[in-house]
């Protein structure tokens, strides 16, 4: 399968995506009823759009395309509300947060779509333990290479997104010790972590080709890579934030990486610094994980410490 032409965008447009939990209003453990939600959500006009994701107590909600985060937040009140009243004639209530706290994953159901299907069969269990809620932020790139480059250099701040985002502390009734946990989750995944360095999108079209070409990928889904590009939408897809808490959290949260993606967008010259992708420090991901906010950040670069900017 080729890779798809990269869309054009407005640069620096803005989308969010929240993946939310469904939990039944008795004991609070998540509740199969996505099916229920999806059929009475469908019935609302609403921007953006709803959809199942992989097991059937969990949903995807998202924003249309957004050019600021009170936007984004205006969109969202409108989705959320919207929830809250089909929830209610569900008897269930919709929540965020990172992890659910004590759900256990061989309880859970994969909904029947054939993507999730396959992603069952492919990875067995570990797509029942995908039952993780993240928040991803799109930023819309004029062309294909700018969002390469963009890529890049959104990628030094990866640490920083876990951090400020971290809202997933228990897992299966245990206190991991993690501020966000959901992650360790996602890197269980052979095609999760940082997407492979190409400035052109030449240069990622041949890398592409090769992994469709031994099997390893069928299309871009395939890859669970901290950021990664979309050329369906025209944009870059950062994947690393837990859904917070309140929709107000995850605008803000989007409008943080507007804010980020400003300089490298309005520039189109501008390249990842010293001419390449950061160094691939083990050590810069799992404390950001493990201490949020609170954590000092390694610039791999400086050989110092720094707080969060």
């Amino acid at each position: 399968m080729a890779l798809e032409p990269f869309s054009q965008s407005a640069a620096l447009s803005l989308g969010v995506e929240l993946e939310l939990q469904l939990v039944n209003t008795n004991d609070y453990d998540l509740a199969p009823y996505s099916d229920d939600m999806l059929r009475l959500m469908a019935k609302v006009p609403l921007p953006g759009s709803v959809v199942p994701e992989m097991t059937s107590s969990m949903i995807e909600i998202s924003t249309g395309v957004c050019h600021s985060s009170a936007e984004v937040l205006g969109q969202l009140t409108q989705i959320r509300d919207a929830l809250v009243k089909s929830a209610d004639k569900l008897n269930i209530a919709v929540t965020g947060g990172g992890t659910h706290p004590f759900q256990m994953w061989h309880d859970q159901r994969i909904y029947d779509k054939p993507r999730f299907r396959e992603l069952s069969e492919l990875y067995g269990y570990l797509s029942k333990q995908f039952t993780i809620f993240g928040q991803h932020v799109h930023v819309g790139c004029p062309d294909a290479d700018t969002a390469l480059v963009l890529l890049h250099r959104m990628s030094r701040y990866i640490p920083h997104f876990i951090a400020l985002s971290a809202s997933s502390p228990f897992v299966q009734a245990q206190d991991t010790a993690f501020d966000s946990a959901r992650l360790n989750s996602v890197f269980a995944f052979p095609l999760s972590g940082r997407a492979p360095f190409a400035l052109t999108w030449d240069e990622f079209s041949s890398y592409f080709d090769k992994m469709t070409r031994t099997g390893v990928v069928k299309s871009m889904k395939d890859f669970y890579w901290d950021i990664r590009p979309k050329p369906e939408y025209g944009t870059i897809e950062i994947r690393v934030f837990d859904t917070p808490l309140t929709i107000g959290r995850a605008a803000a949260l989007a409008g943080r990486r507007h804010a980020r993606a400003r300089r490298p967008v309005r520039n189109a010259a501008c390249q990842p610094a010293g001419g390449g992708a950061a160094p691939r420090d083990p050590a810069r991901r799992p404390d950001p994980c493990a201490c949020g906010p609170g954590q000092r950040i390694h610039p791999a670069h400086a050989g110092r410490q720094g707080g969060l900017p």
